[in-house]
């Protein structure tokens, strides 16, 4: 059933309060628990009537991971608590309805907003498809076409000698001239998450390399719920795939869409060969 919030969007309403289901221990949850009222998840008989789940990454095992995907919860939003050193686990979950990722030191006041955030999603509690990424994603769609396109009319301008294949050394080396700027500038000013993981998978796939998520979000080079924000919805966008790991289920690597392996193999060669570099 639809729950009605409180004037304030990043608030709720404490005449109608949602089920929080938790899963894992998170002691912030059980802080905020004169406000909520919270079932806890039983991996084998999943409860039915959470209108949200509040997912500690660090506490999904097979069991847990099979009860999430059970009917009872198709649809209801998660939201997962997840740093770097549970990033991989955080990635299961991406095939689910993850609305938001947290730090598990956020305050009281970020949890409730997040909760409420979700709570309004469409069709009470549904995971909204569209999010304020997806303008960004579809300007970087639009930017590779454009330069890929450039490389026809590039093409009748350049020597007899053929340009250097974009191997994996050469993007390494552009990944770690991308890092270098920060020795000179504040760190944060040139963040780009979308490229980095876009050049870190592109090195990859030429060097036959698997990229499990926690890797990825080391090379996105922002903190670890941006960088799963980011590899969720290029995952939901579909310019990344994920693939589950078969000896683990609770892990999951991340490779590029074979669309964008193409468009993104162009856009590097115009870059990395335009006339006068």
């Amino acid at each position: 059933m639809s729950l009605p919030l409180a004037s304030k969007p990043d608030r709720i309403d404490l005449n109608h309060l949602p089920v929080v289901g938790v899963v894992g221990e998170i002691p912030l949850a059980e802080a905020l628990g004169f406000r909520f009222r919270f079932r806890r998840l039983d991996a084998a008989q999943p409860p039915a009537g959470a209108n949200v789940l509040l997912v500690q990454a660090e506490a999904v095992d097979d069991a847990t991971l099979a009860a999430l995907q059970a009917p009872a919860f198709t649809g209801v939003p998660l939201l997962v608590l997840a740093d770097a050193d549970t990033a991989d686990a955080a990635g299961a979950l991406m095939g689910l309805a993850v609305t938001a990722f947290l730090e598990p030191s956020c305050s009281p006041e970020e949890l409730e907003a997040a909760i409420a955030r979700a709570l309004r999603a469409p069709q009470a509690g549904v995971a909204d498809t569209r999010t304020p990424f997806d303008p960004r994603l579809e300007r970087l769609r639009e930017e590779a076409e454009r330069i890929a396109a450039a490389i026809r009319a590039m093409a009748a301008e350049r020597e007899a000698d053929a340009p250097r294949p974009v191997d994996a050394p050469r993007i390494r080396a552009h990944i770690k001239a991308r890092r270098l700027r920060e020795t000179f500038f504040p760190q944060g000013l040139f963040a780009d998450p979308a490229w980095d993981i876009l050049l870190d998978l592109a090195a990859a796939r030429r060097e036959g390399r698997a990229v499990s998520v926690s890797s990825l979000c080391i090379a996105a080079a922002v903190p670890t719920t941006t960088a799963l924000r980011w590899i969720k919805h290029m995952v939901d966008d579909g310019l990344l795939v994920r693939r589950a790991d078969q000896e683990d289920a609770r892990r999951a690597f991340i490779e590029l869409a074979p669309a964008t392996a193409e468009t993104l193999d162009r856009c590097l060669e115009a870059c990395f060969n335009l006339p006068g570099l």
